[in-house]
């Protein structure tokens, strides 16, 4: 997510290099692989069919090979002088059994000047055995060939019985490794009449004359093994040939691929129908692949030659392109700061011509409504300022006839009952609280209000004769907090009013102050007076809570009815906090009929010290 949020502050410029860049490398090296997936899969396919071809060629030249053995087998009836003394009985006379033997000894010599080098030994067995090799060797001439399984099969058929590869026989101390061929022998005379067989020996050297003009790779090799997994020819010493051959024998298919050590081989393989021998052609799939390779590797190089090249072009291209959309940006940028007085050159005709002539009308009427919401907003904040100066003078002169009306009519009384001396303190104190008055448009401190309160319900204390009692239980953190002039007097005389005035009984008035935990001020002026019934406290409320309304006059019966004419100071100072602090702030009331009342004033934690403190 991270990554992704860092992507959505590239530039464009910088976004268009990427894809641009990520598409073509993108697009020519998936090209490259593709093309080289495709091209070693076909190669692989041609390499196959070839090698194919190339091992049917070798079984072809090996069954050629074989036929010339199998008619080497045919020989004694080419010559009748040979049949004619296979014919003969010479078990009576030892000369003429030593004459036979020399003729057919001569006979086999005379075969075994043909010139197939690989031919190791022929036999012919009748009624002894006579043989000739290329090689000296000790004959067991008292062998019982005739036990051999070959012979016996031998003599069952007329076809020629080809017997594996297999140690020498009739021959002691062991002959070498030999393949033979294994051919009845009948009379010419009387065909039904078996004289024998004819069998030739050979090694393997005319197959490894075959099979060595085969070049299998480096990583390759040729194989040839029998049906018992004895290997026959071998090209390389460097692969398992009997693993090779049960791969073969159980994948059942001429053409397959395997694995060996980590290496990929191609492994083709046909049959020789006649000696039942499988010829195994192994083929490296990397070698075979190895200027593909290359060509691959070429390729990804003049890819990324081109691809570098392409980008160096591109970014040329881009940024030429996009001058003129990163210059509006730029523009745009200025216009965030508050300039709006940039322009586009706008003489292009294309599309970014365009989008500039759009951008600098734009500016220019987001100009001009600035110019006209300033103006309008002025106007609004004036009107406005005008209309709250004029609520609250209106509420200043409401409470002004209020609280003189009730003081001088106090002191008229003390001079009239002769009480001159309190009459004067009276007028001092009145005096105080008038020059206060003056100042009423702006801020006190907290505790110049307290003086104010003091002297008020000094004078009233004097009025009522001691049965008035009041107290103040401030903290004193609050002492330079700031507040309206003459904010509590109105609450505080609603409270002396219908506290005493009510009552013969004595009222005690306590005024608190403290610090909320939500940061507020709390002021609660609570007396003991008379109360209000549940009907008065509800209507009053709903006064309190009416912010919008029309202030009542003095007069209007509805605001005298809440407390006998005297809830018009109560919604007189609520109007005050809520135009100046906001409607967060006020009044609330809580009374019980019988047991007094009690005003919470609410007001925010004010900056102490400030300018437009009257001290």
């Amino acid at each position: 997510m991270y990554k992704w949020k860092r992507y959505r502050y590239w530039s464009i410029k910088k976004k268009l290099l990427f894809f641009s860049v990520l598409f073509i490398l993108g697009s020519v090296f998936l090209n490259s692989i593709l093309s080289y997936s495709k091209y070693t899969m076909d190669f692989e396919q041609q390499s196959s069919d070839q090698v194919q071809q190339i091992i049917a060629q070798v079984s072809y030249n090996v069954d050629t090979y074989l036929d010339d053995l199998f008619r080497l087998t045919l020989s004694p009836y080419m010559n009748d002088g040979v049949m004619q003394t296979l014919e003969e009985d010479v078990h009576d006379s030892e000369l003429a059994q030593l004459k036979k033997r020399r003729f057919i000894d001569n006979y086999l010599e005379e075969m075994m000047i043909y010139p197939r080098k690989d031919i190791n030994r022929v036999f012919i067995l009748t009624d002894e055995i006579y043989t000739v090799g290329r090689m000296p060797i000790s004959v067991d001439y008292a062998s019982r060939f005739q036990e051999f399984d070959w012979y016996k099969q031998a003599m069952n058929t007329q076809d020629s019985i080809f017997v594996p590869t297999h140690t020498q026989q009739m021959v002691k101390n062991g002959g070498p490794k030999v393949f033979s061929i294994v051919k009845q022998l009948r009379s010419t005379r009387d065909t039904e009449k078996i004289l024998g067989a004819i069998k030739v020996d050979a090694n393997y050297n005319g197959i490894a004359v075959i099979c060595s003009k085969v070049d299998m790779g480096s990583g390759g090799g040729l194989f040839i093994l029998d049906n018992n997994r004895n290997v026959i020819y071998r090209s390389t010493d460097r692969l398992n040939a009997e693993f090779l051959f049960n791969q073969v024998k159980a994948g059942g298919k001429p053409t397959m691929t395997i694995k060996q050590n980590g290496t990929s081989y191609l492994l083709n393989s046909t049959l020789l129908p006649r000696s039942n021998w499988t010829i195994v052609a192994v083929s490296s799939i990397k070698e075979l692949n190895h200027k593909a390779t290359e060509t691959r590797n070429f390729g990804f190089f003049i890819a990324l030659a081109c691809s570098l090249l392409a980008f160096i072009l591109m970014y040329f291209f881009v940024r030429r392109f996009l001058a003129p959309l990163l210059n509006i940006v730029k523009l745009m940028r200025e216009v965030e700061q508050g300039n709006l007085q940039v322009s586009f050159p706008t003489h292009r005709n294309d599309e970014m011509g365009y989008l500039g002539t759009s951008f600098n009308g734009l500016v220019t009427r987001v100009n001009e409504m600035l110019q006209e919401n300033t103006q309008l907003v002025k106007q609004v904040y004036e009107t406005d300022l005008l209309q709250k100066e004029a609520q609250v003078q209106a509420l200043h002169n409401q409470i002004r006839p209020h609280f003189l009306f009730n003081t001088l009519n106090m002191i008229s009384m003390q001079m009239q009952t002769g009480k001159q001396d309190k009459a004067i303190d009276h007028l001092h104190k009145l005096s105080s609280m008038l020059r206060s008055m003056t100042r009423m448009d702006k801020d006190i401190p907290l505790e110049k209000e307290l003086d104010l309160l003091k002297a008020y319900l000094s004078i009233q204390s004097s009025r009522y004769e001691g049965r008035l009692e009041y107290g103040l239980k401030i903290d004193p953190d609050l002492y330079g907090m700031p507040i309206p002039a003459l904010l509590f007097q109105p609450v505080v005389e609603n409270a002396v009013i219908h506290g005493c005035e009510a009552k013969r009984e004595k009222t005690s008035i306590l005024i608190s102050g403290e610090k909320t935990a939500r940061g507020e001020v709390l002021f609660t002026i609570r007396d003991s007076g008379q109360g209000m019934s549940p009907e008065t406290l509800q209507k009053l409320r709903g006064k309190l809570e009416q912010v919008h309304s029309e202030h009542p006059s003095a007069g209007d019966p509805d605001a005298d009815g809440i407390r006998a004419g005297t809830g018009i100071g109560l919604l007189n100072v609520n109007k005050r906090i809520k135009l100046k602090y906001g409607s967060g702030y006020g009044i609330k009331v809580d009374s019980m009929q019988g047991q007094g009342t009690a005003v919470y004033v609410l007001l925010p934690e004010t900056g102490f010290g400030r300018s437009d403190v009257d001290v």
